[in-house]
């Protein structure tokens, strides 16, 4: 990947499969005239759009693409009866910091306490106009942006609309209307989930009711937090010795995709609480059909993407299956925990 696209945050779309049959209605349901791209690029997305008899506006801030210049991070201008439609540049400032480009781009996060482009873009797009559809990180879904309530749907891509990135994404779609997250439509591709506060209700707190620690190497207990390529090898809980991986030279203080964890339970309750632990987690999936995990680059081979478990969720998970062991009073004052 060239220099300019690294800094500029460009992933270019170059199929229409984000079109789904929904989005499609959405758009036309707008009544808007004009597709309007602040993020123009290369264009698919307006030639997209043509097909649909809207007229088209690009604008974008590379001036070697054709469109009308303009550094839509600071400000987007606004089109009478457009609706825009567009896939807005994404990179965090600690990507950019790591990637050695932070100082191209440091100026737009300093009057902003956000730490992706895009949701700097999703801002100036939502002050600009009332319709918006916008292909962005599928970690929006996890993310606290502050105007979820103006959103019609969320629509998960599981396949890859790109060919420059596997970065896994979702398409947002805005209706300028202020609603609960009750009124918020999810997707999978093309089959309806459920609400957003549906999704936002199947979360787990911790509750700190029993120590543990991750990434802890004299830990006994094994979580892989991420699902394989292959559908049988999945995110799972297991003694360390029943898990494929190098504890030793593997698992650091910042390790996210495997960690060994200490838990202090005797020993007759571990079987117990790995079986519950894997449960609690496989009905979690089932029931938010995996959105409530963090998606994971990449698709398993059977088309369904993968997911990673965060550490916060994974204590709460252990948390739940602990409490269903009803270990008794004495175990709790043993730990000191009553």
């Amino acid at each position: 990947m060239n220099a300019k696209k690294v800094i500029l945050g460009q992933f270019f779309t170059r199929n229409d499969i984000w079109l789904r049959p929904h989005i499609e209605k959405f758009i036309l349901d707008s009544c808007c005239k004009v597709a309007y791209d602040p993020f123009a690029g290369n264009g698919d997305l307006l030639k997209v759009a043509e097909k649909l008899k809207l007229g088209i506006k690009g604008l974008d801030i590379d001036s070697t693409l054709g469109w009308d210049y303009n550094d839509s991070l600071i400000s987007i201008p606004r089109v009478e009866n457009g609706i825009i439609i567009t896939n807005p540049p994404y990179i965090s400032n600690y990507s950019a910091a790591r990637k050695k480009v932070f100082s191209s781009i440091k100026h737009y996060f300093d009057t902003s306490f956000y730490d992706d482009i895009y949701l700097i873009a999703l801002d100036r797009m939502l002050e600009a106009q009332e319709y918006v559809v916008a292909i962005i990180p599928e970690t929006f879904i996890n993310s606290s942006y502050k105007y979820k309530n103006r959103l019609y749907s969320i629509t998960i891509l599981e396949e890859n609309p790109f060919t420059d990135t596997d970065t896994p994404v979702v398409v947002a779609c805005f209706d300028g209307k202020i609603k609960s997250l009750e009124k918020v439509k999810v997707y999978k591709n093309d089959e309806f989930v459920g609400n957003l506060q549906f999704i936002n209700n199947k979360r787990l707190e911790p509750t700190h009711i029993i120590p543990m620690n991750f990434n802890d190497k004299n830990g006994w207990l094994g979580l892989r937090a991420i699902d394989l390529t292959d559908p049988h090898n999945q995110i799972y809980f297991d003694y360390k010795d029943n898990i494929d991986y190098d504890w030793d030279n593997g698992i650091k203080v910042s390790s996210r995709l495997y960690s060994l964890i200490n838990i202090q339970i005797e020993d007759k309750y571990k079987n117990d609480l790995i079986k519950e632990a894997n449960n609690i987690l496989k009905e979690l999936r089932k029931n938010t059909q995996d959105i409530i995990l963090s998606p994971f680059k990449g698709n398993m081979k059977d088309g369904r993407r993968r997911r990673r478990l965060d550490f916060k969720t994974a204590r709460a998970i252990l948390e739940n299956a602990y409490q269903s062991l009803n270990v008794g009073d004495n175990y709790e004052k043993q730990l000191g925990l009553f």
